[in-house]
Parts: structure tokens; sequence; C-alpha cells
């Protein structure tokens, strides 16, 4: 079963390559014609997925350029959505577009060290290719019918006759398909008759080596079929293999969790908290460069010793989250909620672009100057206006910190850059750590790096505004892989899980249906481009415009590096051995790197991933746990010296 999900996973990545997409009239190079649809039709043949026939029907329509065609119509219905009138609309259309002349070309930089080239065809030469990859194909499909023929003969007569009946109709569709260079090359291709149940097995295992076969065509080249097996392979090993029983199992508790009402799915921040008895307040706070910010407040209902004032925390969310992350599993589980219980006043934190934080005091987030920043306007801007507001509400001067993935990042970005923060944190703990990403294993992030050879389409399908990857996309950057590992198509469409990974073996399917409602929260494409930027560079640096726009930003062609050894704060470390964001390597350079780094821990549950320390039901005894009596240590020993 092992070989069966490896060749399945290398079909994967033999196929994704290219599935970045083609304008019509344009050059493009050699990869953009490659397809996913032979990947779709082995994971249909296990599933009750529409046969190619409905397939072909319901995606009739569908036409290149494909992805390009399908974000922008979602980007346009999402304009139309928030603006109220025509005439709003047009006061917009022509703000945008002075705006984006203005932006324009701080998107279209060149990065010299990293830009991979690629040969441009013509469509000459394109459909020419076409027409030999599909005599190609015929001459093994007929191959392969002679092979899984004789094995029906030796099977009984009325599954042989089935099977005659699905192999006549199988040729016929076969012989009246043209390619078509306006529609994807691999719709063509059918799914293969199903055999005896004598011989299922050996057909599955032809079906996976003739799709692989037909995955490593002429338009990829060596270089980036063995790049794609690298990036899918790293993340594969650190996901639990499941059997065909657990995918099974899971899936169904997903559907009857989802037919099942869930107020917490529909439910925001504020509802949350009141729902479970807890009081909560709503703040807002604006920025400096002029960004509206929601802020959570869970005040504890317990009475300080010695009436102190109650240790104040602060919690921030990671990449595409938002404050609802930590709420999600409800009392007795999620952090904010033991650490009320604990005494503390808690804050929870929302970084601009998600969904508490649209608002700004001249910008419409329809526009697309709204979404020009990255993770270093909300570490720089957005950190320190929530920080302080926290702690002049609360009359305190130093609070305790608690950063999930993007949360540590940002964090450490402001405590670098401004050492005056450093005296308002007690202590810093970094959940799932993000600084270095040199050995990240997340498809995402390594095909977003510019050192990679998919790159350049990526970067033009995540456009300079919101991060809103539209299904073939998320598909191409990792669904088609975690759909297979997981058989979860729900899971594997929702790109935080396609970012972060998944762990299914300890997932709630209720509270994972839930968390499916609230995720993603919304971020800028720019976010996630620093991240891959990241992984290209291998060090901590500011958002990189390009050599030319550096020099007129920074003062220098490379951006500067965030320098580790200013971060005075005490640190706790918390990482796991399969998490694809922070990998332990670069968690133990960051802790080499941090000059004050009081504890580090290792989370010993294996496959424990990214999003499991927000959402794992272990988390609370795997992390918080200890997490909350550290800071209690830290409290009684500030009461003591006091004393």
């Amino acid at each position: 079963m092992k070989a069966v999900h490896v060749l399945l996973c290398l079909a994967l990545a033999h196929g994704i390559g290219a599935s970045i997409f083609k304008h019509k009239d344009r050059q493009t190079d050699d990869l953009d014609f490659e397809q996913l649809k032979h990947i779709n039709i082995i994971q249909r043949k296990h599933k009750n997925q529409p046969s190619n026939n409905e397939w072909h029907q319901n995606h009739q329509h569908h036409q290149l350029p494909g992805l390009m065609h399908s974000h922008q119509q979602e980007q346009k219905r999402d304009q139309e959505r928030d603006q109220p009138g025509p005439s709003y609309r047009e006061g917009l259309e022509k703000t945008q577009n002075s705006q984006e002349q203005q932006y324009r070309h701080y998107e279209n930089y060149e990065q010299p060290s990293y830009q991979m080239k690629h040969h441009s065809s013509s469509a000459q030469q394109l459909e020419e290719q076409v027409r030999k990859q599909y005599s190609s194909y015929k001459q093994l499909q007929n191959s392969q019918l002679n092979q899984q023929n004789h094995r029906r003969s030796i099977s009984s007569s009325s599954e042989g006759s089935q099977s005659s009946q699905e192999s006549q109709e199988w040729g016929q569709y076969n012989d009246n398909v043209k390619p078509n260079l306006n529609d994807e090359i691999y719709r063509w291709i059918p799914q293969d008759p199903a055999s005896s149940l004598e011989n299922q097995n050996i057909a599955k295992h032809d079906v996976i080596e003739r799709k692989v076969h037909m995955g490593v065509s002429s338009s990829i080249s060596v270089q980036d079929k063995e790049e794609l097996e690298k990036i899918f392979s790293d993340a594969q090993k650190a996901m639990k293999q499941l059997s065909d029983d657990e995918k099974m199992q899971f899936h169904q508790s997903l559907e009857h969790a989802k037919l099942q009402h869930n107020e917490d799915a529909e439910a925001n921040a504020t509802q949350l908290v009141r729902k479970n008895r807890y009081l909560v307040e709503e703040h807002i706070v604006k920025t400096d460069d002029g960004y509206i910010l929601t802020l959570f407040r869970i005040p504890s209902n317990i009475q300080p010793r010695d009436l102190k004032k109650r240790p104040v925390v602060f919690l921030m969310h990671s990449i595409d989250g938002s404050a609802d992350d930590w709420l999600l599993m409800g009392p007795k589980k999620s952090l904010p909620y033991l650490l009320s219980d604990a005494g503390y006043d808690v804050w929870l934190g929302n970084a601009r672009g998600n969904k508490y934080c649209k608002k700004h005091v001249s910008k419409h987030s329809a526009v697309s100057d709204f979404w020009q920043y990255s993770i270093d306007e909300i570490a720089l801007h957005d950190l320190p206006a929530m920080i302080d507001y926290a702690l002049e509400t609360t009359k305190q001067e130093k609070l305790f910190y608690i950063g999930h993935s993007q949360g540590s990042t940002a964090f450490f970005a402001l405590t670098a850059t401004r050492p005056e923060y450093n005296d308002k944190i007690i202590m810093m703990y970094a959940l799932s750590p993000i600084v270095y990403m040199n050995n990240t294993r997340s498809p995402l992030f390594r095909m977003m790096s510019p050192s990679s050879h998919f790159y350049n389409r990526l970067k033009q399908q995540l456009g300079s505004g919101p991060f809103t990857p539209n299904k073939k996309l998320i598909r191409a950057v990792g669904g088609a892989m975690l759909e297979a590992q997981t058989g979860c198509k729900d899971v594997s469409s929702n790109i935080n899980f396609v970012m972060a990974g998944v762990n299914l073996h300890v997932s709630d399917a209720q509270l994972m249906s839930v968390v499916m409602r609230h995720l993603p929260a919304g971020t800028s494409s720019k976010v996630i481009k620093q991240y891959g930027q990241a992984v290209a560079s291998q060090e901590f640096r500011r958002y990189d415009y390009g050599p030319k726009i550096n020099v007129n930003v920074y003062g220098k062609e490379q951006p500067p590096k965030y320098e580790m050894e200013n971060v005075k704060v005490p640190v706790s470390l918390y990482y796991s051995e399969d998490d694809w964001l922070a990998h332990p390597k670069d968690v133990e350079r960051l802790e080499k790197e941090l000059p004050n780094v009081k504890e580090t821990h290792k989370v010993s549950e294996e496959h424990f991933g990214n999003m499991d320390f927000q959402f794992s039901t272990n988390a609370p005894e795997m992390v918080y746990k200890s997490l909350i009596e550290s800071m209690q240590k830290i409290e009684e020993h500030v009461s003591t010296t006091i004393v």
C-alpha cells in the first residue's frame, strides 16, 4: 500500500509542475500546458467522483486561461459585493487605476540571483507537441487495453461480459475525442474501466504506473520534475500515513459533522466567548499608518492575590488566521479560556487584512492599495499599536506575549527593530516559530520561493491584492497531494491546511468542520511572497522589492536583515519534529541566534504539526499546560523578589 501512495505522489508531482495556466494570445513557457487532469482521474477511481463524461459536461465551458480568468472573476465578485452602488464603484475604479499605476513597479521587480528563465514556444509548436503526446498516449492506451483484455478473459463469464462492454465504451469515447488547445490537454484522457475483483489491485497498480509515465512529458524539464518530487516527498514524509479505512472513517465523520448545525461555525469571536459564559470586550485600535484593528479582551473573573493587578497576556494568531483560531476548541481546551481560568487578563490581537481588520481611514479593501503590506507592516505598525493599547488600558508596564506561527514572526521582527519593546515583555512564548525557512516543507512556500522554477507563474496569479487563490491553484500547490494523503476533499481544498499541513490522526472531525468555516481569515499576497523570499534568501529580511527599488526604499540593493541578537526579551520556544512551516533545524538556528532563550520544548507527539498547536485535542496537555506553569513560576518569582 505504501508503494501505491509513493507512486501516486510521484504522479502528483509530475503533473502539477505546469498546472499554472496560460493566456490565449501570448507565448508561454514549456510548462504552461501540463495539467492536473490525469491526477484527478487516479483519485476519482477510488472515490465516488463523477465519471469522465459527467466531468467533461460539467466543465465544457471552462477554457484557458483558466486560473487567471477564475481568479479575476472572484476578485470582481468581491469588489461588487463590497461596493454599494454604481457611482461609488466608478469612483473606486478610478482610484484603483491610479493607485495600481503607483504600486505596479513594486510588484514587477526582478531578482537576478533568484530568477529562473524558461524558453517560450509558439502556438504552432505547442499544437504539434500536443499531437505527439496524443499519439504516444494512444499507443500506450492500446497496449494497456490488450493487457487488460487478456486479464479479463480469465475472469468469470459475468465479469468478463461486463468488462468487455466497458472496454468497448472506453474505446469509443477515446476515438471520438480530439485535442483542443483551448481546453486542458489531459481532459480527454479517460479513466480506466474497473477490472474484476480478482485483478483489481493489479489494475490499480497499472493505472498509477501509466499516469506516472504520462506525467513525465517532454513539456516538463527534468529539473522541474526533480524539484516537484523533492517538494511533495518532503511534505508527505512529515504526515502520518493513513490506511484506507482511517481515511474513510474520518471522511464519513466529517460529512456527518457538516450536516449537524454547529453555531460555532458561524459565530464571531465575541459570540464564541459569550456563548461559553466568559466576559468579553471589543476594542478598536488605529495604527500610525491608518489601519483600523479589532482586539478582543477576556478579563478573568478570578480576583488576583493581594489585590494586585491581573497579569496581562497578549495572543497573536498565525498566517491567514484571526483571533477566532484561539477559541475554537472551547472551554477547558482553548488557551485563552485556560489562561482566564488561571487568573490572567487575556487579549487577542488581529492583523490588518483579516476578517476583523478590513478598514482604513482612507483606503477601501476593494482597492489594491489597501493590500500593499507585508509582515514588516504587521510587525512595525500593528503589534506596537495593540501592545501599547493593552498596556495603557490595563495600566500595566509589561505583558506576556504568545505568538503562533506568523504571530512569532512579527514579534521577532518588532523587537529586533524597536528595542524599546523588549522592555515591555515579561516573556515571549513562540509556538511553531517561523523566522528561518531554509528547510520548510510547505509546498506552497517552496514553490513561491524566487529560486523556484514556478515562482514567476505563482507570483503572477497571486497578484498584488488579497491572498485569495482559487480552487485550481490550491490543488496545484499541494491540494491534490493532500487529498491523496488524507482522502478528504474538504480538508485538501482549504488553503490553510494546504499551506501548513494537517494531522487527521489527532483531529476531531466536529472541530475540523468548524475550523474550516473560520479559515482562511484573510491576508495579503505580499505576506505570502515574503515567506517565499525567506526560503530563497535563507535569512530573515524585510520585504524584497528587487535591487532597484530596494535602493530607494532601504538605501541598498538587498533588504536589511532582522538581527536576532537585538531581541533581548526572554523567549520560550515550542516546536515539533514534523511541522511543515517551522522545521526543527530552522528552530535550532533561531535558538542559537537569540541571546535570551530561557526554555525550549520539543513536542514529543509524532506528526504533531503547525496547526496542531491550536487545533489538536492533545495541545492542552502537550503545550498549554507547561506554558501556563512557566508563566505562574515567573509570577511567583516576581512576587518573591518584590517582597
